[in-house]
C-alpha cells in the first residue's frame, strides 16, 4: 500500500502524468486486463490501479528470482537488476508478447496479465512481503 500511495505521490508532484488516466473515476470500474510497466520509477501496476509492485526490491533479494528466471527463460543479472527485470518481462525471448506504450512520454507500458506475468507479480509480491517480515 506505501507503495502504491508513493507512486501516486510522486506521479501528482510532477505532473508527468495526468492521474486520470491512469486511476479510474470514483465508482468506474478499474481495468485490470493489464500490468503498467513504469520504467522510470520501475514498478509494475495492476492495470489502471493503486495497486503496485517496486521492482527496486529485487536488488536486496536476488535469490527469490528464480520464478521468474525459470518462466522467462533467462537469468536477471546486474549491475542494473531492476532494469534487466524490466526488459525482461516486456520483451520476452520468445517473442509471445510485447509491451506496448501507453502516452506519448516514453515511460508507461502496458504487458498482458498471463501465467509469465502473474508469475512476476507474484514473485515481487512475495519479496515485498518477505522485506516486510524481516523487519518485524
Amino acid at each position: 500500500m506505501r507503495i502504491a500511495l508513493f507512486l501516486v505521490a510522486v506521479l501528482t508532484i510532477t505532473g508527468c502524468v495526468d492521474m486520470n488516466s491512469l486511476i479510474p473515476e470514483k465508482g468506474e470500474p478499474a481495468d485490470k486486463s493489464f500490468y503498467l510497466v513504469d520504467t522510470k520509477f520501475r514498478f509494475i501496476c495492476l492495470g489502471k490501479t493503486k495497486n503496485c509492485q517496486d521492482m527496486t526490491k529485487i536488488v536486496s533479494s536476488r535469490s527469490e528470482l528464480k520464478p521468474i528466471e525459470e518462466a522467462y527463460g533467462k537469468k536477471v543479472t546486474g549491475p542494473n537488476y531492476p532494469v534487466t527485470l524490466a526488459r525482461i518481462i516486456m520483451y520476452p525471448e520468445d517473442g509471445s508478447y510485447k509491451a506496448q506504450p501507453i502516452g506519448n512520454e516514453g515511460r508507461f507500458f502496458s504487458i498482458p496479465v498471463n501465467e509469465r506475468t502473474n508469475i512476476v507479480w507474484e514473485t515481487l509480491n512475495s519479496i515485498e512481503q518477505n522485506l516486510f517480515n524481516q523487519g518485524s
